[in-house]
């Protein structure tokens, strides 16, 4: 993986998003309501393949990670986010909810 300090360099400024391969695409980031798993599912790939050609990808993971966002950001879903202890703010779906719970479960137990 990336080093701590790559992952973590983006604070409060968005200026990578004007390099960003997603730009004007956000209907494959976000899903819409009511959304299926096998629509969703394809969704998602065809985000990731932006996301691994795009040049602002760890400046992406870290403002995800950072600012706990909601959608598909850096090839990374909300519950990848979450099982890694990332979860939304306020998770949208109860498999968000619980991968974030288990996530800080084992970080209060790893402590």
């Amino acid at each position: 993986g990336a080093p701590m300090e790559e992952l973590f360099a983006v604070s409060g400024s968005q200026d990578w998003t004007a390099n960003a391969l997603c730009t004007g695409k956000s209907h494959l980031f976000f899903a819409p309501p009511g959304e299926r798993r096998t629509r969703r599912t394809k969704r998602e790939a065809l985000a990731r393949s932006y996301c691994e050609n795009c040049q602002c990808l760890l400046a992406c993971r870290s403002w995800a990670r950072t600012n706990r966002e909601h959608g598909f950001w850096a090839g990374e879903s909300e519950e990848q986010r979450a099982a890694l202890g990332y979860p939304p703010r306020s998770p949208s779906r109860r498999a968000v909810a619980e991968l974030g719970r288990e996530a800080a479960r084992s970080t209060s137990v790893a402590n």
